[in-house]
């Protein structure tokens, strides 16, 4: 059991809960970044998050035999988010068909392995440069689908399970562990895989920030009509940054 669910669960255990945590392992825990908060008199940064448990159709419709464990999970989640300088903004409970939930896992990681091709890439960077000025929001929503959509492709082929926890920040980390960094023959590997490692750590730091912005003024949330964006030079640099990093896992995927 790892990420989100094994930390709770293991808060569970710890706190004398058993019966949660048993019923924990039922259920799947997605949590979605909303905004990062900044103290006024300190330089510490809180980051603010949703979640949501998904669970069996056959134990939601009687979610309310479980209130207990449903308590004492929502406890765990909210008391374990406070101790990693997380916000939990709120927990919803939602049910899914268990066999249709794999089925679709699967068909989606064969989509994405079938979509990263140099076609999508350029269409997607087009997408982007097409809606800078006129439409920023999308733009910045699909930067960020671009990365996911690359990375989880080179997982997929490394045959690495991801775990639905993993924010984009993680699916960068994880995806570079898996590329070749120098698939030709330079002077002084090393130096040079060191040195491109550290670019790369880099562009996970970018894609957080992307990630962010999306989430405040992408096509992630809906906006009031006084909502405005961020000044086009802003936007520029998100999109430059995911298409570069896009067309970077591309090519070292040709190489291979």
């Amino acid at each position: 059991m790892d990420g989100l669910k094994g930390h709770i669960y293991d808060w569970l255990i710890e706190s004398e809960e058993e019966k949660a945590a048993i019923f924990l392992e039922n259920c799947e825990i997605n949590q979605m970044y909303i905004d990062t908060l900044f103290s006024m008199d300190s330089d510490v940064e809180t980051y603010m998050y949703e979640v949501i448990v998904n669970v069996p159709l056959k134990i939601y419709r009687r979610i309310n035999e479980y209130s207990q464990e449903v308590t004492a999970i929502e406890s765990a989640i909210t008391e374990s988010g406070q101790s990693n300088g997380i916000y939990v903004r709120g927990i919803s409970w939602r049910g899914y068909l268990k066999n249709e939930h794999q089925k679709q896992s699967e068909k989606k990681a064969i989509e994405i392995t079938q979509l990263l091709t140099q076609e999508y890439v350029d269409k997607q960077i087009r997408l982007m440069n097409n809606s800078i000025e006129n439409n920023p929001h999308v733009a910045l929503g699909i930067s960020k689908e671009l990365i996911e959509t690359c990375c989880k492709h080179i997982l997929n082929k490394a045959k690495v399970e991801i775990n639905k926890d993993w924010d984009i920040g993680k699916l960068v980390k994880e995806t570079n562990k898996q590329i070749d960094l120098m698939p030709f023959q330079v002077e002084n590997v090393e130096l040079a895989k060191s040195s491109i490692a550290k670019i790369l750590s880099g562009f996970s730091n970018i894609v957080h920030g992307i990630s962010e912005l999306r989430n405040s003024y992408g096509t992630g949330h809906g906006h009031l009509p006084e909502f405005k964006s961020l000044d086009v030079i802003y936007i520029k640099l998100a999109v430059s940054a995911s298409s570069e990093l896009a067309i970077f896992y591309l090519s070292l995927e040709k190489m291979k």
